[in-house]
């Protein structure tokens, strides 16, 4: 999720009547938490593929986290003047958790049991920036600024909103995948895999995926029954010897072993040969307007690498 989601959801946590029992620090404690894991992004400053190598890993897992946890308290337990330091530590532990959690629920995938495993665990239940979740959390917060009195009620209710919405994200995803199958059906196109992405403004508007062998079809679909479905479909660039070379490139492998729908384009302007990776997760097709996650591998006439692009919105 977005910054913002995760620094309201941490105080939303610390309202919720930790605040009331413990102190004050008790919100630095869950909201420092709550925003720690995406300290991995610094790694973005001296690594155009850090998104795909770190994000969303050690940090954010529930075994790192612990540490980090520690870490993040010291200073707390510092300055704070609150003198127990294993209160603090759990309470930055728990906003971690709190982070960790409200990243699963989107698409992007998270490591959440790295270095046992380096799966990355997904619910696609939202999309990155949700403004009805983070309503659930600032509107509470709002009242407990008001009204003191009502702090922990209201934050208390804003939690249980958020996970009534996510409850409802997930019978809406479930009702647009339907109708995704469904049209896959009347099409007769048999897939091997099936995927339904949440968007900006879900649970009311998804992305579905669908993987056939050499070919994936990806549709706009929302869980209203009767709406039509376009499907347009996507081939994958034929194995030439320029998208072999291309594939053996070591930030190739890296997108490949990240992507869940890849799908390959190959081009040629002028002397230039150009192989293009996107991954259907993210990308809306092959327009300007749709570069969320876009791999370019530029070769000249020989097969040599002159230029990696990569571009991401994460």
């Amino acid at each position: 999720m977005d910054p913002l989601t995760h620094t309201l959801s941490g105080l939303a946590v610390a309202h919720a009547g930790l605040r009331q029992r413990i102190g004050r620090p008790v919100l630095l404690a869950v909201t420092a938490g709550a925003l720690a894991p995406d300290l991995d992004n610094v790694m973005a400053f001296w690594d155009q593929f850090a998104v795909l190598k770190y994000h969303r890993g050690l940090t954010h897992s529930v075994f790192g986290g612990a540490a980090l946890a520690l870490l993040v308290a010291w200073p707390i337990y510092r300055w704070s003047g609150h003198k127990r330091y294993r209160d603090l530590a759990s309470l930055v532990y728990l906003g971690i958790l709190v982070h960790i959690g409200l990243d699963l629920i989107t698409s992007f995938g998270t490591m959440a049991f790295y270095p046992l495993t380096s799966t990355r665990f997904a619910l696609d239940l939202a999309f990155i920036v949700d403004p009805i979740l983070t309503a659930a959390f600032a509107v509470p917060l709002i009242i407990a600024w008001r009204r003191c009195g009502l702090a922990a009620r209201a934050a208390g209710v804003g939690l249980a909103a958020a996970i009534l919405y996510l409850a409802l994200a997930g019978g809406a995803k479930a009702a647009a995948g339907a109708r995704f199958t469904a049209e896959l059906g009347r099409r007769a196109i048999s897939a091997d895999r099936i995927s339904v992405i949440p968007r900006l403004f879900s649970p009311f508007r998804w992305t579905a995926v669908a993987e056939a062998p050499g070919r994936l079809y990806q549709a706009s679909v929302t869980p209203r029954a009767g709406a039509p479905v376009d499907l347009p479909s996507f081939t994958q660039a034929p194995r030439n010897g320029y998208v072999e070379r291309s594939d053996a490139v070591e930030s190739v492998r890296l997108f490949l072993a990240f992507a869940r729908f890849p799908w390959t384009r190959y081009l040629q302007r002028g002397e230039d040969h150009i192989v293009e990776y996107r991954d259907l997760r993210f990308s809306l097709g092959p327009g300007p307007a749709a570069n969320d996650m876009v791999l370019r591998v530029v070769m000249d006439a020989f097969g040599m690498v002159k230029q990696v692009d990569f571009n991401h919105r994460f």
